[in-house]
């Protein structure tokens, strides 16, 4: 008599199911508001998904888990790896804001073993815009809202094999390792010029400002201000430079609040190759 075993793809699903229903509750991020569970079966959307004007947000499915999230009726904003799993970000719907910005809505990652969905993460506000699109960051995947102006909240990566959303950090090591870049999305420029300073940034001060928004900012004592808008969010490019890699900060808001604009983003280059954290 032949002894017959159960495919070893099943025995994979069912050792990372088991370690996914005993993840305790904090393994969501409270502050981010985000939860991942076990789930087998998509949930439908409220209504058929339609992006509008901000499908350039949604992608064609190239994965297994993809294609059955689509087939589900859901917008998939983003497929990446997740050690032998995947990981797919999808919304519900789209509002289009001023200067062209995007709102997403429903936002929910799933995580698949091929066609097979594993685990479910979602807002505390399934209709909400906690999750719009994943990054990839070393071996972690970067969730990002659906606000107009999209900035980090968590991160998801694997622990012991299961899935878990884990607070953002700190910073991040960049440049294979030769130096660090704060976090500082959401920051005040005067604030995250300060973290930049402790982590060896310095504004480039040969950087030159071309309009009299960036000029305004200059003399305000931010250096590096490079090119300011004013239109629509009032982005603002700010230089900053470590050795030979360069940093590019923009800006969003009013160049003359105290503690100046606000930071959206950021673009790392380093010394031998670019690199974008998002």
């Amino acid at each position: 008599m032949i002894e017959k075993h159960p495919p070893c793809s099943l025995i994979r699903r069912t050792v990372i199911l088991a370690a996914v229903c005993a993840m305790p509750a904090a393994a969501g991020q409270p502050d981010a508001g985000l939860v991942i569970a076990p789930r087998t079966e998509l949930p439908e959307p409220a209504a058929p998904t339609d992006l509008g004007l901000c499908r350039h947000h949604a992608l064609d499915p190239q994965t297994a888990g993809g294609r059955m999230v689509a087939a589900a009726g859901w917008a998939i904003t983003d497929e990446a790896s997740l050690g032998t799993l995947t990981a797919i970000s999808f919304v519900a719907g789209a509002r289009t804001m001023t200067s062209g910005a995007c709102i997403l809505d429903g936002g929910r990652i799933g995580i698949f073993d091929g066609p097979d969905l594993l685990a479910l993460a979602e807002g505390s506000r399934p209709d909400g815009t906690a999750i719009g699109h994943l990054r990839r960051s070393g071996d972690r995947l970067r969730i990002w809202n659906g606000g107009m102006l999209s900035q980090p909240v968590a991160d998801l990566m694997l622990a012991e094999g299961a899935p878990v959303i884990v607070p953002l950090p700190l910073a991040e090591d960049l440049c294979e390792g030769r130096l660090t870049m704060p976090l500082i999305h959401g920051l005040s420029l005067a604030d995250a010029s300060a973290l930049l300073a402790e982590h060896g940034w310095e504004p480039d001060r040969l950087a030159a400002p071309v309009d009299p928004l960036a000029a305004r900012l200059a003399a305000r004592g931010f250096a590096g201000a490079g090119h300011c808008s004013g239109t629509g969010f009032g982005f603002c490019t700010i230089a900053f430079v470590q050795d030979a890699a360069a940093a590019s900060v923009l800006t969003f808001g009013d160049v003359e609040r105290p503690a100046g604009p606000e930071v959206a983003d950021y673009e790392v280059t380093c010394p031998a190759a670019p690199f974008l954290p998002r």
